[in-house]
């Protein structure tokens, strides 16, 4: 039976080499090979990684208090995108009950669909489980409140290496090994800006460039009507691009491991990018849409209330039952994990929530002026 390799292998024997981003969609996102495609032993601690789902259900209660505080004033209708094992999906509906008409979840791994749907049966009441559905494609229109966490992480990315006399793009060449080509001439302005903004680098300085996310971004705003929320790791692009930063962030996730190895174990491990919110920012702006704030996940699940609901669990205080709960709070709130790595960025489009405690909140703990 042939395997992911030996399918890429082919693929490029037909098509020849490709850009890395091509390579990262193939590994990732292949209807029959991508590490998305059968949904199984991804998540959790015998998967790969631990998403904040995953953790505690108080993230996505956190969470659904937030948007309780909008969803009047948007469509009562939910869209998650990458939806992952269900987890936050159920926690929301269990949070926001019967003031969500309608939960539709948006993930390009079909494979995760029964995954999703199982999580989604065995924990949430089944009036509310009854008013999720799946979409295979992403509506014309999408009015209510957008939900992605951990999703523009995982597009995508084509691969820059600045040198300042002919700098280079990565492509996967008919061998799967690297192979580094000139930068096309319609692509050098971009680098050439970049370094301008964020430079001076040294030779062979690695850029991550986001066009998928970007134009995700763009084709969400332009179809919104009301509130989009990303919750991911990542930064401004002044802190991602620094000199210092010389590696880029590309990394491959295995086993709980983040390492180099991009070109081993195709279709069984993640590959990740940290996400360039200003970029975000950029492709938001252009098509119209208003940010109502940027903060650290930290500031944004204690504005929210995550520790009084925690202090709502009698057993938080145990010794020993609550000791999962502590150790979880800790992992999403510390400036050494998740608390200051993952940030939440949120915008809106066609509704007005400047009066609202959401914005009020962000305003409190803002640090759009980085973006």
């Amino acid at each position: 039976m042939m395997n992911a390799t030996d399918a890429l292998k082919e693929r490029l024997k037909k098509q020849g080499p490709m850009r890395f981003d091509a390579f990262m969609a193939f590994a990732l996102y292949d209807p029959e090979y991508g590490y998305y495609t059968s949904g199984q032993g991804i998540f959790g601690r015998q998967g790969d990684f631990v998403t904040a789902p995953e953790l505690t259900p108080l993230f996505g209660q956190t969470l659904g208090q937030a948007i309780l505080e909008v969803l009047p004033l948007c469509k009562p209708v939910i869209y998650e995108f990458g939806a992952g094992n269900g987890k936050l999906a159920s926690d929301l509906l269990n949070t926001l009950g019967d003031t969500v008409e309608q939960y539709n979840i948006v993930d390009v791994s079909g494979g995760l669909k029964q995954v999703q749907s199982e999580t989604i049966r065995a924990s949430v009441p089944g009036h509310l489980a009854d008013r999720v559905q799946w979409l295979e494609q992403l509506p014309e229109g999408l009015e209510g409140v957008l939900i992605g966490n951990e999703v523009l992480d995982a597009m995508p990315v084509r691969v820059f290496e600045y040198h300042h006399d002919a700098s280079l793009e990565w492509w996967i060449s008919e061998d799967i090994t690297l192979e580094k080509r000139p930068l096309q001439v319609s692509d050098r302005g971009i680098l050439e800006t970049l370094h301008t903004q964020h430079g001076p680098w040294q030779d062979g300085h690695l850029v991550e460039w986001a066009e998928q996310a970007h134009g995700f971004v763009k084709t969400l705003t332009e179809r919104l009507k009301g509130l989009a929320l990303m919750i991911d790791y990542g930064d401004c692009a002044e802190k991602l691009l620094h000199p210092a930063k010389r590696q880029g962030t590309l990394r491959a996730h295995k086993n709980h491991v983040a390492h180099d190895g991009f070109l081993t174990d195709i279709g069984e491990q993640d590959l990740t990018a940290h996400v360039n919110f200003s970029q975000i920012y950029e492709a938001m702006h252009s098509e119209g849409g208003q940010l109502e704030g940027y903060c650290t996940q930290a500031s944004f699940l204690l504005a929210h209330g995550i520790l009084e609901l925690a202090g709502q669990n009698p057993a938080l205080t145990d010794p020993v039952a609550g000791a999962q709960t502590r150790k979880a709070l800790n992992t999403l709130l510390s400036e050494a994990e998740m608390g200051e790595n993952f940030k939440v960025f949120a915008w809106s489009r066609g509704v007005d929530l400047d009066a609202t405690r959401l914005n009020t909140l962000f305003l409190m703990n803002d640090r759009s002026g980085e973006l």
